[in-house]
C-alpha cells in the first residue's frame, strides 16, 4: 500500500464554523494532521488544543502561517480579517481555505485571488451549500440541458425568528467587521449557487436595501450603536444571454428560521429547490410533463373548484450526490468542503470545490449591490 504524505493543517479562528465544518472535515480525511491552532481567546485556544491534541497554539496568525509544520491554513475568522490572514499565508507558500465572504470588498478579494494564482497555491472558499444533494442534482440537470435555455431564476436565502427587533448589537451588524448584512452572510451563497448551476455571469443589477432597526444596544455595556448594514436586500439582476434573476435576503423573515429556496425556469422545463428537503428536487422536464404541469391551479368546472395538487413530481437525489457529503454513509453527515480541499492539495481537485475565483466573482456582485442600493441605480458588471 502506498503511504499517503500527511497534509498538515493550521486553523485560524476556533469558533463555530471551525468546530462544525473545518475540523470535522479534516478529521474525516485520510492522512491529514491538525498541527497548529490560532485564536484570540487563550482559554478557547487551550481547550481546543487539549481536545484535538494540538500542541502548537498561538494568538498570532503570523506565527502560525510561518510554521514549517503547516502546509495549509483554514481561515475561520470574522470577514474583516480574511484578507490579512490569507495574504500572510500566501506569502508563506501555504494553501488556503477561507470562509465566505472572501473579503470585505471586491478589490481585496481580487488581490487574494491574484496572489494565490501567482504563487500556484490551491484555494477553497466555504460555499458549503454546493454539497446539498438536491443542489448537486440541480447542477447536473441544468448543465445537461434538461431545462433548455434558462429564462428566470428566483433565489431566496433568509433567516428569521421571533425576536428580530429586540436582538442586541453585534459585530456582524457593522460594515467594518462584516462587510454587509444578510447579503454578505447569506446572499453570497446564492450568487455562487446561481453562477455554478447556470454557468451564467451577472451583467447588471439593481438593489434595494433596508435597515428596519437602525439602532441596537450592546449587551455587555448597555451602550446604543448605529447599525450600518442592511437587514434586508432585494436584488434584480440581468444574466448573460438575456436571463433574469431575483435575489432576496433578510434577517427579518419572522418565524422562518433559515429559508433557502431557488426556482429555475427554462425553455424546456423548471425545477424547485428547497434546502429544507435536501435529498430531493421538484422538477418539470420535457414537453409532456410541461403540458401537464401547466394545468396546475386551473379551474375545474367538473368540481366547481381550483386544482391544488402539487404539479411538479419529486426527483430523489442519486446516491452518488449523497456521497459528496462527508460522513453521509456513516450517518454523521457534515456539510464541509475540507476533504475536497485536501484532494485539491493532492492534485485531484473535485469539480464541486469552489476556489478564490468563485469567491472573487461573488464578491464583485455584492459590491455592485451595495453601490446600487446606496446610489439607487442600476450597476453594470464587471465593475
Amino acid at each position: 500500500m502506498t503511504e499517503v504524505t500527511p497534509v498538515k493543517i493550521g486553523i485560524v479562528g476556533l469558533g463555530g464554523i471551525a468546530r462544525g465544518q473545518h475540523i470535522p472535515g479534516y478529521l474525516m480525511s485520510e492522512g491529514v494532521e491538525l498541527t497548529a491552532f490560532c485564536d484570540a481567546n487563550e482559554d478557547v485556544l487551550k481547550d481546543m488544543g487539549e481536545r484535538y491534541g494540538v500542541s502548537h497554539l498561538t494568538t498570532d496568525y503570523r506565527e502560525l502561517v510561518a510554521l514549517d509544520e503547516v502546509d495549509a491554513v483554514s481561515v475561520c475568522t470574522w470577514p474583516d480579517t480574511h484578507h490579512p490572514v490569507t495574504m500572510a499565508a500566501i506569502e508563506q507558500g501555504k494553501h488556503v481555505f477561507c470562509e465566505k465572504p472572501l473579503a470585505l470588498t471586491y478589490p481585496l478579494a481580487h488581490e487574494m485571488y491574484q496572489a494565490a494564482e501567482e504563487a500556484g497555491l490551491e484555494t477553497a472558499i466555504g460555499f458549503s451549500h454546493r454539497l446539498t444533494p438536491a443542489a448537486h442534482l440541480a447542477y447536473h440537470l441544468i448543465n445537461s440541458g434538461d431545462l433548455g435555455t434558462i429564462y428566470q431564476v428566483v433565489a431566496v436565502y433568509s433567516s428569521g425568528g421571533g425576536d428580530f427587533a429586540s436582538r442586541p448589537m453585534s459585530p456582524r451588524l457593522t460594515r467594518a467587521t462584516n462587510g454587509g448584512g444578510p447579503l454578505f452572510e447569506l446572499g453570497t451563497h446564492m450568487v455562487d449557487m446561481v453562477r455554478w448551476w447556470t454557468g451564467l455571469e451577472i451583467t447588471s443589477l439593481c438593489a434595494q436595501h433596508r435597515t428596519f432597526v437602525p439602532r441596537r444596544q450592546w449587551s455587555d455595556t448597555g451602550e446604543w450603536a448605529q447599525v450600518d448594514v442592511e437587514d434586508a436586500s432585494n436584488v434584480i439582476a440581468d444574466l448573460e444571454g438575456g436571463a433574469t434573476a431575483v435575489f432576496m435576503h433578510s434577517r427579518a423573515v419572522t418565524g422562518r428560521n433559515f429559508d433557502q429556496r431557488v426556482e429555475v425556469y427554462g425553455s424546456e422545463g423548471a425545477l424547485l429547490y428547497d434546502q429544507a428537503r435536501p435529498y430531493e428536487l421538484r422538477a418539470c422536464i420535457g414537453e409532456d410533463m410541461v403540458r401537464l404541469c401547466a394545468d396546475y391551479g386551473m379551474y375545474d368546472p367538473r368540481w366547481g373548484q381550483y386544482r391544488v395538487e402539487e404539479p411538479y413530481p419529486v426527483i430523489p437525489a442519486p446516491t452518488e450526490y449523497l456521497d459528496a457529503v462527508p460522513g453521509a454513509r456513516a450517518g454523521r453527515a457534515v456539510r464541509t468542503l475540507a476533504p475536497a480541499f485536501v484532494q485539491a492539495i493532492r492534485g485531484r481537485r473535485p469539480y464541486i470545490l469552489p476556489g478564490f475565483y468563485e469567491g472573487m466573482r461573488a464578491q464583485e456582485v455584492l459590491d455592485a449591490a451595495v453601490l446600487s442600493a446606496e446610489e439607487r441605480r442600476w450597476v453594470d458588471l464587471p465593475l
